[in-house]
């Protein structure tokens, strides 16, 4: 509990979330810890509940839990993740509604490409089924994606890298958008050079 505590701090201060957005959990066994529906991600004492992976029935504390806890439920089915980092960060929202659903943003450093590849753009609303099931399937065979126009998901066999992934995918948008801009700008220089 206290890593979650730790990391859903240093997601805030990095940028990664605002304080009310996002959500982070940790796979024991067959159930998660996850936080609460509404918690502050760098407030999170006292906010983190004990949930089934797979419930058999509907379980009393979904009802405080993330909104998003179907998304992460289904990861955990589908995947090898032990823990899942949910951010809302600024380049990877703004990237991300440039392109649509099934295609891939393809960083431009070097660092992103060699932690990343590419980073897959899914589609769904905030904790429906449709995202629950776009991000466990693609989560099978990457480590992070950008759920068009709403936000990071990473996974990781630990909390920290998880947020080494969430980390990797806004620093990956941001050089991405800013090498954008700065391609667009050359061009434009040299267009007017020519004439």
């Amino acid at each position: 509990m206290q890593e979650l505590i730790k990391y859903g701090k240093k997601m805030v201060e990095a940028g990664l979330a605002h304080s009310h957005f996002g959500n982070v959990s940790k796979r024991v066994g067959d159930e998660m810890l996850i936080s609460t529906t509404g918690s502050m991600l760098d407030e999170l004492e006292g906010q983190i509940v004990t949930v089934p992976i797979d419930p058999t029935s509907p379980d009393e504390l979904d009802v405080i839990a993330s909104s998003e806890v179907n998304v992460h439920r289904a990861i955990y089915k589908e995947t090898s993740a032990l823990a899942i980092l949910h951010g809302h960060s600024k380049y990877a929202v703004a990237v991300s509604m440039l392109y649509e659903p099934g295609e891939q943003i393809v960083p431009e450093d070097s660092e992103s490409i060699y932690f990343l590849h590419e980073i897959p753009v899914v589609s769904g609303g905030i904790g429906s089924e449709e995202l629950a099931k776009n991000a466990a399937r693609t989560l099978r065979d990457h480590k992070g994606i950008v759920v068009r126009g709403h936000g990071t998901f990473a996974r990781g066999a630990t909390v920290d890298e998880a947020f080494v992934i969430l980390s990797s995918l806004e620093h990956a948008c941001m050089v991405k958008y800013l090498a954008d801009i700065a391609k667009h700008v050359k061009i434009n220089k040299e267009v007017k050079q020519k004439r």
